[in-house]
């Protein structure tokens, strides 16, 4: 009975980390091409996750809420923040916090 708890615990573990690895690949590819259409710098080619919260998606099945930083640069020189937030695998918005001013991009929900 222990060995069956343990292999249901593994699995679900093994589930949650290709389900958070498969989310931020999401997040990189689609802000690194969001800063790259309107001429920005991606920078680092990373992001980090800041917020996970369970949630539905939009057809109402469970999904996990999460929200994404990582910086941006206009000119080569400032950092800026950005944020990506993912509902599943599904990209919802991405806002740039510029100090000209916030530049925000919603239901971006194609596929890739």
């Amino acid at each position: 009975m222990n060995e069956i708890i343990f292999l249901i615990i593994l699995g679900l573990a093994v589930w949650f980390w290709q389900d958070a690895l498969r989310a931020r690949e999401l997040a990189v590819k689609r802000s690194r091409r969001y800063c790259r259409d309107i001429n920005y710098q991606f920078l680092d080619e990373s992001v980090a996750m800041t917020s996970i919260k369970p949630g539905r998606d939009f057809s109402g099945n469970f999904a996990f809420h999460r929200y994404y930083r990582f910086e941006f640069s206009p000119d080569g020189q400032n950092r800026f923040t950005g944020t990506a937030y993912v509902i599943g695998h599904h990209l919802q918005s991405i806002q740039l916090d510029h100090p000209d001013g916030i530049i925000m991009e919603s239901n971006l929900n194609k596929e890739d």
